[in-house]
């Protein structure tokens, strides 16, 4: 999961979140016209940005992983307990569509524009920490003649469920997007 997120972190940071401007300037089919979206307002730009932006990085962390581990959702199948089934559904999404997208700073200068995206996530070196300081609450035999684990997967679930429930998102990257005013003063991406 470090490195998908890893991955869609460098992919919003290095590609310069530039993507979605990609996407409305794409070659139209046969069927279709090319159209760029046009804004009377940067901030209604920035926020009609940050949202597609969220749903792109949330889309491609769905897309590369189904589940965060696909065993569980067999033993959660099999195990018909609704509350713990709603936990590692909730913790499945909690952790897959785990970025949220915010407008941190709006410029405009004039004709033109810049807005800076927030890009928020889970700090999963601190949840790992968390689990690993905890695992007297789900462990239930070790055997190291072995190299062997048991734990009660049940409990492991709660413990991840609670602490992604109960803990802030921190701040994982910021990204440029520029805009530029047309000659109908309407603010557009800039090419």
């Amino acid at each position: 999961m470090l490195k998908l997120k890893r991955m869609l972190v460098s992919l919003l940071v290095l590609g310069n979140l530039m993507a979605v401007p990609g996407i409305a300037n794409a070659e139209p089919s046969k069927s279709e016209t090319s159209e760029v979206k046009m804004y009377d307002s940067l901030n209604v730009a920035a926020s009609d940005y940050a949202k597609a932006l969220q749903e792109i990085s949330n889309f491609g962390s769905r897309e590369m992983l189904k589940s965060i581990n696909p065993d569980v959702d067999a033993y959660i199948e099999k195990l018909n307990n609704p509350t713990l089934k709603k936990q590692w559904e909730d913790t499945n999404t909690m952790l897959l569509e785990q970025f949220e997208v915010s407008v941190y700073k709006v410029n405009e200068n004039g004709s033109k524009g810049e807005v800076v995206f927030l890009v928020k996530g889970y700090d999963e070196a601190a949840l790992n920490k968390y689990l690993g300081d905890n695992t007297s609450k789900y462990v239930t035999k070790v055997d190291k003649s072995k190299g062997e684990v048991e734990i009660d997967i049940d409990k492991y679930i709660t413990l991840q469920y609670d602490y992604l429930k109960n803990t802030k998102k921190i701040n994982l990257a910021t990204s440029t997007i520029k805009f530029k005013k047309d000659k109908n003063n309407k603010w557009q991406v800039a090419k």
